[in-house]
């Protein structure tokens, strides 16, 4: 039996809301970690999705006995091999526009507007560490369309149901996203 609630070591709170959402889909409570801990620093994110997902856990396992699940994420564009990555946030977060708006501008005038968002997972569980990787393909859409997520889900276009990311319902859209998809592989690793 998984002890509960488990703990996000992060501190994004859009990131929390829907990795929240996904767990109570499966009966379980996902928490911030600072309800269990004071706010740490966390160490500088590396070049590796795995490694920093896996820091992010045991950094706030190190002070609580509950389960803890790191995150790292990114997206690649088709149009721009390996500019983004692993180094997605670093990249969007030194840009003037918000990162939506960005990567609508960087798109302007491009056909291939193929995007591959990654997320990678480690629940650390004491000394038991599962690891979990989900992905979706998909494309940039023209412009942010729907309102019941936020994000980069109004970008995303999945041409075979005709919506972005954030027109579906939660349910429906967790067995599309790329949380959605790596929480279910690390569930059904429990």
């Amino acid at each position: 039996m998984l002890e509960q609630p488990i703990l996000l070591a992060s501190h994004n709170t859009g990131k929390l809301a829907e990795l929240r959402e996904l767990f109570s889909q499966h009966q379980i409570s996902l928490r911030g970690y600072t309800t269990q801990i004071p706010k740490l620093t966390f160490s500088a994110e590396g070049a590796d999705y795995w490694q920093n997902a896996a820091s992010k856990a045991a950094q706030v396992a190190a002070f609580c006995q509950l389960p803890v699940l790191g995150d790292d994420s990114g997206l690649d564009l088709a149009a721009f091999p390996g500019e983004f990555g692993v180094y997605t946030a670093r990249t969007l977060a030194q840009q003037p526009l918000a990162a939506n708006d960005y990567l609508l501008e960087r798109l302007k005038n491009i056909d291939q507007r193929t995007i591959t968002l990654h997320s990678y997972l480690v629940l650390q569980i004491g000394a038991r560490r599962l690891q979990a990787h989900g992905s979706l393909t998909a494309q940039v859409g023209l412009q942010a369309q729907g309102s019941l997520s936020g994000g980069f889900d109004r970008l995303v276009y999945i041409p075979q149901l005709g919506q972005t990311l954030a027109q579906l319902s939660a349910p429906i859209r967790a067995q599309y996203s790329h949380r959605g998809r790596a929480v279910a592989a690390l569930l059904a690793q429990l």
